[in-house]
């Protein structure tokens, strides 16, 4: 279960979801849109230590602060909107860099992505209702982006953020 965003009364709301947990109706815990301002703040309030950190991560809002910050204290991080979100996701997936790199290893724009966050050790959850996109998501493990390719995606970053919460 999650806590979506910072707010004024997160900590009582993660207190009383920690009461889930001991009561084994909930497994574990995570946060949405925390960052390390926030979380400094927040972590040493409560007791279960989140199992995961969501946050928007794309090629053009990177978080490379944030990601290392998270991962150092044992805590998964998963990106939402790894496409960019709505409205943005036909400029992401046609980034000449993003389709440069695409078509040197015969995949898709999409799947650079997903792989780019896979090797930065980030959790993606792209959205799909569409069969084939669904499955081209998941095929991303029989290739691997090179050192100067990772260097190229992570050259885009914009600090563009395509939602606030």
């Amino acid at each position: 279960m999650l806590l979506h965003h910072p707010g004024k009364n997160d900590v009582k709301a993660y207190l009383a979801m920690e009461k889930f947990v001991e009561d084994g109706k909930i497994h574990s815990l995570g946060l949405s849109n925390f960052y390390v301002e926030e979380l400094e703040k927040f972590l040493p309030q409560v007791n279960i230590t989140p199992a995961l950190v969501q946050n928007e991560i794309h090629p053009y809002y990177q978080e490379n602060d944030v990601i290392p910050y998270i991962q150092s204290l044992g805590i998964v991080v998963q990106g939402w909107y790894p496409f960019g979100g709505r409205g943005h996701t036909s400029e992401l997936l046609g980034d000449s860099v993003i389709s440069e790199i695409a078509e040197a290893h015969g995949v898709t724009s999409a799947q650079v992505i997903l792989r780019w966050n896979l090797q930065k050790g980030v959790v993606v959850i792209p959205g799909s209702s569409n069969p084939d996109h669904i499955h081209e998501n998941l095929d991303i493990f029989n290739f691997e982006l090179t050192d100067e390719e990772m260097q190229q995606m992570n050259r885009l970053d914009r600090n563009e953020k395509h939602d606030w919460y």
